[in-house]
């Protein structure tokens, strides 16, 4: 039988129909969930996270390492707001591997709790105190960049591509409702889209920037430089044309064991499945997302499944489960 501790999101626990031996509903410190059960036998213990008082402090997270065997708890993350990569490897660096966002997950991982094996890939650095992080910005708050999702473009060619894309992805983000925010650096590209929202600094002032500008739900920035560092996820552009690969081949002939391990999306691109699917074997590389090519003057659905992909919004089809981060838990 199962313990389960919920808040936001008791309805969505509590109908997968799971065995419950006991249930807290509220908002509790770590201490008070684990006094509430100390003398009782349970298989599992599913907290809901926003259950959870001052979460997702750090000091918290800690705690409930310390206070309940790691593996019988399930840690159920807000399926709505998708944290960025360095909290989930804060919470493998605590050796908390059972954590998902979705009902599936939480019945898989009833069955079978997850080993380090099931969680490396979330593995960012083996400290997260060695992460690298905004001047000014609390270490406490590692669950999001205050509230916001924040994505990096690099366009690998270094042609204007990245511009357009970025500014399709705001428009598109904006029609389902999110506040956006564009940041180019060392650029002049955004002007000519005479967009609110779309702004240009020079690369030793995106810290400030970051500090300065809360309120948003996306900020997206378009540099090659510096990106993994203030960014949840970086997206490296690459157009499949011939004229365009033989010509980056030519500048470096290393550019796709460089690229090896990040999330390429090919852009602009005639190619179809099977072609990038042979694309990918030769080059010995993952393609993450086809994008064909696009009208910067409409709203693109075609990019709303990249964005669900990416955890950014979630799906509304008749699954109404998000796709993303958490994946490999469904």
């Amino acid at each position: 039988m199962n313990i389960i501790v919920t808040n936001k999101y008791r309805d969505l626990i509590y109908n997968t129909n799971i065995e419950i031996l006991k249930e807290l509903n509220g908002v509790f410190k770590v201490n008070q969930i684990a006094s509430s059960f100390n003398s009782i036998f349970y298989k599992k213990i599913i907290i809901d996270a926003t259950a959870l008082q001052d979460f997702p402090k750090e000091s918290v997270l800690k705690e409930l390492s310390k206070s309940f065997d790691m593996d019988k708890l399930i840690l159920f993350l807000p399926p709505d707001n998708p944290p960025p990569k360095r909290f989930l490897s804060f919470l493998v660096s605590l050796n908390i591997y059972n954590f998902t966002d979705n009902p599936n997950g939480m019945i898989q991982l009833i069955q079978r709790s997850n080993t380090i094996n099931d969680v490396k890939d979330y593995v960012v650095q083996q400290n997260i105190e060695q992460q690298p992080v905004i001047e000014g910005k609390s270490d406490e708050d590692i669950y999001s960049n205050n509230g916001r999702i924040v994505i990096g473009i690099s366009d690998i060619e270094k042609n204007v591509y990245g511009s357009k894309f970025i500014y399709m992805l705001k428009n598109e983000l904006e029609s389902l409702g999110k506040k956006v925010l564009c940041i180019e650096i060392d650029k002049k590209n955004f002007v000519f889209y005479r967009s609110n929202d779309m702004i240009s600094i020079s690369s030793n002032k995106i810290n400030e920037c970051l500090n300065n500008n809360f309120g948003y739900d996306v900020i997206l920035i378009d540099s090659n430089n510096r990106l993994e560092e203030i960014c949840d996820d970086v997206l490296y552009l690459l157009d499949p044309s011939i004229w365009e690969i033989n010509k980056l081949l030519f500048s470096d002939r290393l550019i796709f064991q460089k690229l090896k391990g990040k999330k390429i999306i090919f852009a602009n691109s005639l190619l179809s499945d099977q072609d990038v699917d042979q694309f990918a074997r030769e080059a010995n590389i993952s393609v993450y997302y086809n994008i064909p090519p696009l009208n910067d003057r409409i709203n693109n659905k075609e990019l709303d499944k990249l964005l669900i992909k990416l955890g950014i919004i979630s799906e509304t089809n008749e699954k109404s489960t998000k796709k993303g981060l958490f994946d490999f838990f469904k």
